[in-house]
């Protein structure tokens, strides 16, 4: 399996980089690195100065932006143009499932997709499988300025797979929590305390 970490943005509502939040005990790049390190990820950094900080602190293949600042669709697009067809998960997701990571990866391979990506209420395009084909139509969603992930999603041949068909893998899809604010930072200490009771 290809999987390509997001390191995302500066984290500007929680006042620090997402990759440094602490939640049960540890940091969202060491949670990262710890379950992910089997795949041999590589981490998507927004900009050079970022991956080399990362890279040398621990070790890890850090790859960045080749259209810097525009955000999610730069870091899917230099996921896919250094990994070929690949799984994406954003860093602020500490409690992915590795089982369900695989199965999006295996089922987006096996559908021919141009991407597979999981959806409830909404889409979850941070925790999603992108094939290579796809590069050419965000690459012209970069220079027609367009940052939404949406847009070249409903011009690619994509399959919105049901999140609910996850919960075999994830009965209560906490897969797809994200850290945003501070109201998530405090949620997700909750859950670090129900995982550790064996209550999730």
């Amino acid at each position: 399996m290809k999987l390509a970490i997001l390191m995302g943005g500066k984290g500007t509502r929680l006042g620090m980089e997402k990759a440094e939040i602490k939640i049960c005990g540890k940091k969202l790049i060491e949670i990262a690195i710890n379950r992910y390190s089997d795949y041999n990820p590589i981490f998507v950094c927004r900009d050079r100065f970022q991956a080399d900080r990362y890279s040398k602190e621990y070790g890890i293949k850090c790859v960045y932006d080749i259209y810097p600042d525009f955000g999610a669709l730069a870091g899917i697009h230099s996921a896919l143009k250094h990994n070929g067809d690949t799984v994406v998960v954003a860093i602020d997701m500490p409690f992915v499932k590795k089982e369900l990571l695989e199965f999006i990866f295996d089922l987006g391979k096996k559908s021919n997709c141009d991407a597979l990506i999981p959806k409830h209420e909404h889409t979850e395009p941070l925790l999603a499988y992108y094939s290579l084909n796809a590069v050419p139509e965000i690459e012209k969603a970069i220079k027609n300025g367009e940052k939404r992930i949406i847009i070249p999603l409903s011009r690619l041949r994509t399959v919105f797979y049901p999140a609910e068909e996850l919960r075999k893998f994830d009965k209560s899809l906490i897969s797809f929590f994200n850290i945003n604010t501070p109201e998530d930072l405090a949620k997700a200490e909750e859950i670090c305390s129900q995982i550790l009771l064996g209550e999730l």
